[in-house]
């Protein structure tokens, strides 16, 4: 059955407005993991593949992230068969109920209040965040190579201006939490 091309469009929306939500489902289920782009690419082509099984006014992230949910469950499988150690499903059903609390609209206050603090560093912090995640994250070996600091200063300069974002972008929401 071919879903007709109002519904296509909203589900695109949908799909689209919810990618930083599935990736941040993804992290909470699998932290550090190298694949969560791959990972999020599967769960995307299964969200279209399964298009018509989603009734639109219902809550897109949600299923969305159900979806996510089977997806690395199969990944965890995977690697635990390949000898990797991966958490026990009791944690990563915890780990799961926590990270569906996040609405889309709480991650879009935190992704706003975090560049606008990333906005107000001072320059030659900025550039350090900035070089250090942008696009393929670079390490701090290659930084501080690239700079001619030592490792040890770059590695404490980043846990402070990280913890001075962190403390930022609490205040930053408080105020917002605060105005509404």
């Amino acid at each position: 059955m071919a879903m007709n091309p109002h519904a296509m469009q909203e589900f695109v929306t949908l799909l689209t407005n919810h990618q930083e939500v599935i990736r941040s489902y993804i992290l909470s289920q699998a932290p550090n993991c190298p694949d969560v782009r791959d990972l999020q690419q599967e769960v995307n082509i299964l969200l279209w593949k399964r298009m018509e099984d989603f009734e639109l006014g219902t809550n897109f992230g949600a299923w969305a992230c159900t979806i996510a949910y089977y997806k690395i469950l199969d990944y965890r499988k995977h690697l635990k068969k390949d000898g990797f150690l991966v958490f026990n499903n009791e944690l990563s059903d915890l780990l799961a109920t926590e990270s569906s609390k996040r609405q889309p609209a709480q991650l879009d206050a935190r992704r706003a209040a975090l560049t606008h603090c990333i906005n107000n560093l001072p320059a030659h912090s900025r550039e350090l965040i900035e070089t250090h995640y942008r696009g393929e994250e670079q390490d701090i070996e290659s930084i501080a190579q690239e700079t001619g600091r030592p490792v040890a200063s770059l590695r404490v300069s980043l846990c402070r201006i990280r913890a001075r974002l962190k403390d930022c972008i609490t205040k930053r929401l408080i105020l917002e939490g605060g105005a509404s």
